[in-house]
């Protein structure tokens, strides 16, 4: 059985920094070459203006961690009638087998391929729900930023 433990607590990461809209913490976590043709092809540059892309498309998308038997993934959800979430899809991550820089103390991996599905209906997804009070902060914060009427 594979041990997913560093790549939970990086995914966790992810999941933080999108839902924050830290699209330049997002990148911290990608692999110079990292690829991933739902978001543009391959190298970070073109990934990260494919979640912005992805982000601008829909505002309101948010990510939570799941699980698909045993592998870690990331779960997007965007948002339906009365605040209630409904699931996009999910990302499943490949990640590097080296830290992408040898002095990195804690060995931390780094994203280098980002799949992305939107079957879903299989059974086998398990997800963590949105919680609307988290997303109710996060939208007074983007009201805030973009000034009350």
């Amino acid at each position: 059985m594979t041990d997913f433990s560093s790549q939970e607590a990086n995914l966790d990461e992810f999941v933080d920094f999108f839902n924050a809209r830290d699209l330049e913490a997002v990148r911290d976590l990608l692999d110079d070459e990292v690829s991933a043709p739902f978001f543009g092809g391959t190298g970070y540059e073109a990934v990260m203006q494919g979640m912005g892309e992805l982000v601008l498309g829909y505002p309101g998308i948010v990510t939570t961690r799941g699980e698909l038997g045993d592998e870690p993934v990331v779960v997007a959800w965007i948002p339906g009638e009365e605040r209630v979430y409904r699931r996009m899809g999910y990302f499943r991550f490949t990640f590097t087998d080296e830290p992408a820089e040898p002095d990195v103390v804690d060995g931390e991996l780094k994203i280098e391929h980002i799949d992305y599905s939107d079957e879903l209906d299989d059974g086998t997804l398990l997800a963590e729900e949105p919680d609307p009070a988290d997303m109710a902060e996060w939208e007074s914060w983007r009201e805030w930023e973009e000034g009350a009427d």
